[in-house]
């Protein structure tokens, strides 16, 4: 199979449950954004279900969980609660989830930090860390007013998540958990977050991927202000190449848009997609320009605030990526913002 092909399945309605395989249950969870669900799924688990990723926090993601309770668990409990990642779509409701069953959350231990301090400073920001967020939206050509904004957004970002589950239970790579009596292996991978895990299970043919493939858009892959000079983008690229060990035909649960098989031809488009990204900034970096101007150039169209900001740090990410392969030069300007030029 060369492209990349929607699996047959209806598509549940926001707030809806879809049984795609035996044991297998498809919730359609609304969002309040732009991408305005995440698909969310049940693995029937003996005696119990095991529920993949959960929801932001609040109201209308209780409600939708417990219409699910009630009609499609067949009066058994969740046992366990896995977050793929530490994104508040994904984790956000965590919390609620495992008070409401009593059920341990399952987390790679990166990404449970990586939110606790998220919220510990969104909760209560430290002067320092603040100034360095403000700078490194500085280096960019950002204005001060914008940079501002973006730090409370954060806040916003913050509201949407519970308390966090407390003593969870780490996933780490190559791991094996034990669903109703098959293997499912935790793929670890690098790039759209710290440490992200997918499931795949040899016996089902099936990988449920998170963010790391979509079967249409593609996940932002963004340089941290905790890690300006960090290299995500490679990274990126690897766990890409790595999930090629995988079965072309593997049916693919993503956690947005629609289930899909197409692997493979999949993995081949979101690599070019960003070699494309990479060719554009070194045409782009003939002459001098900072983030901000090649952020013109690579989205030529209004932005909001926040798609500022996700364009700017994969803006940045794909010019560390060049800075590593000493493709293009950078150097602070009279004004302490970054100008990137090809060498």
């Amino acid at each position: 199979m060369n492209a990349v092909v929607a699996a047959d399945f209806d598509t549940p309605a926001k707030g809806a449950v879809v049984e795609i395989a035996p044991g297998i249950l498809w919730l359609r969870m609304p969002l309040p954004f732009e991408l305005d669900h995440i698909n969310l799924y049940l693995l029937a688990d003996g005696d119990g279900w095991v529920a993949i990723d959960c929801g932001i926090a609040g109201p209308q993601t209780e409600q939708v969980w417990e219409s699910v309770f009630d009609e499609h668990l067949q009066g058994k409990p969740v046992t366990r609660v896995i977050a793929t990642h530490s994104h508040v779509d994904h984790l956000g409701a965590a919390g609620w989830l495992c008070r409401y069953w009593d059920a341990p959350l399952l987390i790679t231990r990166p990404e449970y930090d990586f939110a606790t301090h998220f919220l510990a400073e969104a909760h209560a920001p430290e002067p320092e860390e603040q100034v360095d967020r403000v700078q490194f939206f500085h280096h960019m050509g950002m204005d001060a007013k914008k940079a501002t904004t973006l730090l409370d957004i954060s806040g916003s970002i913050a509201g949407l998540f519970d308390v966090l589950p407390q003593d969870p239970q780490w996933l780490s790579h190559g791991m094996s958990l034990s669903i109703a009596g098959e293997r499912w292996q935790v793929i670890v991978s690098e790039g759209h977050t710290i440490a992200h895990a997918s499931l795949y299970c040899a016996d089902k043919g099936v990988l449920i991927s998170g963010d790391q493939v979509l079967p249409r858009i593609s996940s932002n892959v963004s340089t941290r202000a905790q890690d300006p000079d960090g290299n995500p983008l490679n990274h990126w690229l690897g766990s890409l190449d790595a999930l090629k060990i995988l079965p072309n035909d593997t049916l693919v649960l993503p956690s947005h848009e629609y289930p899909f098989f197409g692997l493979h031809r999949r993995l081949d488009q979101l690599t070019e997609g960003h070699i494309e990204t990479l060719d554009l900034l070194l045409q782009s970096c003939a002459d001098a320009r900072n983030v901000m101007q090649l952020v013109e150039i690579l989205y030529p169209r209004k932005l909001s605030i926040f798609d500022l900001f996700l364009g700017g740090g994969e803006c940045l990410a794909h010019l560390n990526y060049l800075l590593a392969e000493q493709k293009i030069e950078r150097w602070l300007d009279e004004n302490d913002v970054h100008q990137y030029r090809c060498i």
